[in-house]
């Protein structure tokens, strides 16, 4: 009998270890895709690749020398709207912990 209560004392350790940590059950990632828009402007959504929205998060536009060209965030409708920088630039989104993304200038295709 004590090993049968050994056995369910250790998993219900596990258990409970897991279920502390719901981050490992529900990891997902952070996307963001840009593409052009009309009157030279630049359109970028974020989403989490488990399909929830990424509304109110930072977006940072930056040029090759890390200065700050733009700086907004995601709307009701996880988008931004931006005019599109002249020369090399990358957008970069966070959530403010893990998650970021970034899209190269280079990737704005239609």
């Amino acid at each position: 009998m004590p090993i049968l209560f050994h056995r369910a004392l250790i998993v219900s350790t596990v258990f409970m270890g897991a279920a502390a940590l719901p981050g490992l059950s529900s990891a997902h990632s952070l996307l963001l895709t840009c593409k052009p828009a009309t009157d030279n402007m630049v359109r970028c959504v974020g989403e989490f690749s488990d399909g929830s929205d990424a509304v109110g998060m930072a977006v940072l536009v930056k040029g090759y020398d890390e200065r700050v060209l733009f700086k907004g965030t995601l709307g009701g409708d996880s988008s931004l709207q931006f005019k599109r920088p002249a020369g090399e630039f990358f957008v970069r989104i966070e959530d403010g912990g893990e998650h970021s993304a970034e899209v190269d200038h280079t990737d704005v295709k239609p």
